[in-house]
């Protein structure tokens, strides 16, 4: 197993948890987010599993971990001029 995968794991940190909480929060209301074969979920749906921090949760901080990660690391730039 990868140490990323490893990381994937563990229990998210409160701050963590946090900052992805706050993201969604400024999301739009009819915002809706399909995650594989988990489903479809609405705004209010996403906080809820993040909090609880169950499998959709943890799927759902890991996105905005590698997204920030690409963001502050130019390579969303880079593909978006592409």
């Amino acid at each position: 197993m990868k140490e990323e995968e490893k990381e994937t794991k563990k229990e998210a940190t409160p701050e963590l948890k946090e900052l992805v909480m706050a993201r969604l929060d400024v999301m739009p209301p009819n915002f809706k987010l399909s995650i594989g074969n988990k489903g479809t979920f609405d705004k209010t749906e996403l906080m809820a599993h993040v909090k609880r921090g169950d499998d959709v949760g943890r799927q759902i901080i890991e996105m905005q971990v590698n997204f920030i990660k690409a963001l502050t690391s130019g390579k969303l730039t880079q593909t978006l001029a592409r």
